[in-house]
């Protein structure tokens, strides 16, 4: 399944990497979520690491994206981690957060 604006690739038994492109657009976010979280299950995914390492900045609409996707992904029992996470956006995301993320955070993918 192609999934416009997204390259999304199994790299381990349950394990799915995510990896947005510059097409990627959020504004469709309930299809975009749909077909992301239904190619997970679908292959019976428990965990999907998400790379933020081409998103220098993250702003309050795309943390809500972000938020909507590991709440999704909660809810089927699916473990979201963003990884590479560029000390830029770490800097803004923490302005702004008021809470804790539902998403748990990581260096990279563990080997």
């Amino acid at each position: 399944m192609t999934i416009p604006g997204v390259h999304l690739t199994r790299i381990g038994k349950g394990n799915f990497l995510l990896e947005p492109l510059r097409s990627m657009n959020i504004q469709d976010q309930g299809t975009l979520m749909r077909d992301i979280v239904a190619q997970v299950q679908q292959e019976q995914g428990l965990c999907l690491y998400y790379d933020l390492n081409g998103v220098p900045v993250i702003d309050p609409v795309y943390y809500g994206w972000l938020d909507k996707l590991a709440r999704t992904c909660q809810a089927l029992n699916i473990k979201m981690i963003c990884i590479n996470m560029q000390p830029t956006a770490a800097f803004t995301l923490s302005n702004f957060l008021t809470n804790k993320p539902v998403f748990e955070t990581a260096l990279s993918v563990p080997d």
